[in-house]
């Protein structure tokens, strides 16, 4: 793990989210959950070694940040957004499998060692927030400060913490840090949206859902991105291009790799993000 304070470490170095830990007077608070079983057990050694584990905060439902829900049932409370519960403990239809199906073949392909900690899926506790809230909500542990803001964006229950005393904000995939940034559930307007709102945090450290630990430029360079896909897509409409045409024509794997372990989805970043943007310029995307 990368220590960032004296009483914060993130692991960014394995598939899906970047997993966080906030150490307090009074116990740690984990934010999102390690979708490897190895590395998600050896945060938790790290977190029991120091005392006890008093909160899980998931950022969003998409399953690299809620897959280790299960490893904390009944050891602490869970919180996140109001809305998580729409869409927990699901994926997009085009992976054609079930989650857990589809959590099973990540770890036997990328944490076999892990496969063995891995419950059947009767036994599988999909553990969703028992604590949730609707725009804002602060919580006090010990000298800490955990502010959870409603950023809707990346997806509509999106939430970033923001630690005060550690001047360092959880952000989930409103944030992706030089790798390949995912549109399929975005809600463009509302994610700059969020993105203005992050710029007016007093940080030092911001983690993102994927790829290393940045400071405040990343806003701007992922606002840049968003640009970029957005312009590429109205050029292709304003030439005449169908959906299925952009789709062909537009590409920005050249640009960065996908983070860690998904080297796979590329095509499907590709295809999707070009979807999203055709459908939003055509106003078809809430449609």
């Amino acid at each position: 793990m990368e220590q960032l304070t004296k009483n914060v470490f993130t692991e960014t170095k394995i598939r899906g989210c970047n997993p966080s830990i906030v150490f307090t007077k009074e116990g740690a608070v984990f934010i999102d959950t390690a979708q490897w079983i190895t590395t998600l057990l050896e945060m938790r050694k790290f977190a029991l070694d120091r005392g006890p584990i008093r909160y899980l905060i998931n950022t969003e439902s998409h399953i690299d940040h809620i897959f280790g829900n299960h490893w904390f049932a009944g050891e602490c409370p869970v919180i996140g957004h109001e809305k998580l519960k729409d869409t927990f403990w699901k994926i997009p239809e085009a992976f054609n499998m079930t989650t857990y199906d589809y959590s099973v073949d990540i770890i036997r392909r990328q944490d076999p060692k892990g496969l063995k900690y891995m419950p059947s899926e009767e036994e599988y506790i999909v553990n969703p927030p028992q604590i949730t809230y609707s725009d804002r909500m602060t919580m006090k542990l010990g000298d800490h400060t955990f502010e959870l803001y409603y950023a809707p964006g990346h997806c509509d229950c999106q939430t970033i913490v923001y630690v005060p005393e550690e001047k360092t904000a959880f952000v989930g995939d409103t944030i992706f840090k030089d790798c390949q940034i995912w549109l399929h559930s975005i809600m463009p307007d509302e994610l700059m949206k969020t993105l203005n709102f992050l710029d007016t945090l007093d940080v030092d450290y911001i983690v993102p859902g994927h790829g290393p630990v940045c400071d405040k430029k990343a806003i701007y360079e992922n606002k840049q991105l968003l640009y970029d896909w957005f312009s590429a897509v109205s050029e292709g409409i304003s030439k005449g291009w169908s959906k299925e045409e952009c789709v062909k024509r537009i590409n920005f794997a050249d640009r960065c790799p996908v983070d860690i372990g998904q080297a796979d989805a590329m095509d499907y970043i590709q295809t999707h993000n070009v979807m999203v943007a055709y459908d939003y310029l055509t106003d078809k995307l809430y449609k």
